[in-house]
């Protein structure tokens, strides 16, 4: 089995030294390392050219002609990749010796999976341990399985990239769309071993709050969401998710047209789901443009009807209620 490393880096140069040397300690080495840099203005290029002289495997540095940001970069880095599995890594995580090998033995015994995923130990910025793990803090929030996409804690096969890649333009999140197309294909195993550091500073992208450095209660993952539903963005927010729901739609369409045949079933049904929660999504924005009394009407008709089976439940309604 071909084992390759998808890297994307930006100004990554105060960290990105130990998650390269992280890699040459593993006890299975990966065969390729692919690294695109989304026009860095730090040392990183030259730290990564400087390592690819000694590294023990292939090392292959790109750099972007132009700024693609994190989900773009990412897209480059996986389209550049030939292994059977590979692995998405951050620039300022540190891996344990026995990722690669354990993750390899995941797969193996689940040969159904497109996407593996360990869990990770939460560190601040000096990679002092916090005591929690991420599938710790998720569960501790309350949250499904579903919530956990991390890409930097993925394996991919191959047999997923050749249907679900490229990555649109516009869509967020890389991870989103890989680990959600393995869950619709029930493809997606969650193996609770602890197999890296997920390192947590200012300059981290995501501000999911089941990355924080302190526990997690399902209160405060409550009031969290509530807090976001508020905020003074939400229109922002909401125009949008309208737009990543309709890029999700079409690249859903895009991929059942190239998938497999054995996975038409549930990318079809995955479709269905798509298109239906754009839908209500897009009742419950006209709900909300009312004047209070129909609004509470056209929020409670819309809940009887099981409007909000796919939304955040009381949340949504709340939201609804409010306007």
């Amino acid at each position: 089995m071909k084992i390759s490393i998808a890297m994307a880096t930006y100004n990554g140069a105060q960290y990105i030294q130990e998650q390269l040397q992280s890699f040459v300690d593993q006890t299975r080495k990966p065969d390729e390392l692919i690294i695109t840099d989304d026009c860095s203005s730090d040392q990183t290029e030259a730290i990564v050219r400087e390592f690819a002289k000694t590294a023990p495997f292939a090392v292959e540095f790109h750099r972007n002609e132009k700024n693609l940001g994190y989900c773009g970069n990412f897209n480059a880095a996986l389209m550049k990749t030939t292994g059977d599995l590979v692995f998405l890594s951050d620039q300022d995580d540190v891996w344990f010796p026995e990722k690669i090998e354990h993750m390899i033995g995941v797969a193996d015994r689940n040969p159904q999976a497109l996407v593996v995923m360990n869990d990770a130990a939460l560190t601040d910025g000096e990679l002092n341990e916090v005591g929690l793990t991420k599938l710790g803090q998720i569960r501790s929030a309350g949250f499904s399985m579903k919530a956990f996409v991390m890409g930097c804690c993925c394996a991919v096969r191959r047999d997923l990239l050749d249907f679900c890649m490229p990555i649109p333009v516009g869509i967020k999140g890389h991870d989103n769309w890989i680990v959600h197309f393995a869950e619709a294909v029930n493809g997606k195993v969650i193996d609770d071993r602890v197999l890296q550091y997920y390192r947590r500073h200012e300059s981290n992208e995501s501000q999911f709050i089941a990355n924080r450095t302190t526990k997690v209660t399902k209160r405060q993952a409550f009031f969290h969401s509530v807090r976001n539903l508020f905020s003074g963005d939400a229109r922002e927010k909401e125009k949008e998710q309208i737009a990543q729901q309709q890029l999700m739609i079409e690249g859903i369409r895009r991929v059942r047209s190239v998938a497999p045949e054995r996975y038409q079933q549930e990318l079809k049904t995955m479709l269905e789901t798509a298109e239906a929660n754009a839908r209500s999504y897009k009742l419950r924005t006209g709900v909300r443009e009312k004047s209070l009394v129909p609004r509470v009407f056209a929020t409670l008709g819309l809940l009887f009807r099981g409007g909000y089976r796919d939304s955040s439940g009381f949340k949504a309604v709340l939201r609804d209620l409010v306007g």
